[in-house]
């Protein structure tokens, strides 16, 4: 009986330490960019690259370009200041447990 626990739990651990890699600083920036646009539909238009409703790239008319008020847009790699890899990785690592 006591193998036979051991045997469930033993790949248990595994997915544990699995999960618990890291990812590089670049994998970061790219999920950072993904959950910051996620909160936008086509209508919104965030990035210079986005496609609006009607098929137009929205180059200047993005809210990236004529953003004054806000900072939670992130575009592009170099939008993601390395306190916000830190401070990203500090609190999903500490939820994923």
């Amino acid at each position: 009986m006591k193998r036979l626990v051991l045997l469930a739990i033993v790949p248990l651990f595994w997915a544990t330490a699995a999960s618990a890699q890291r990812y590089s600083d670049e994998e970061i920036r790219q999920m950072i960019i993904r959950d910051s646009l996620s909160g936008f539909s086509a209508r919104d238009c965030p990035c210079p690259y986005s496609y609006a409703w009607n098929g137009q790239l929205c180059a200047d008319k993005s809210l990236y370009n004529q953003r004054t008020a806000r900072r939670d847009i992130y575009c592009y790699p170099n939008d993601v200041s390395p306190r916000d890899i830190v401070e990203y990785r500090r609190f999903h690592e500490y939820r994923r447990f």
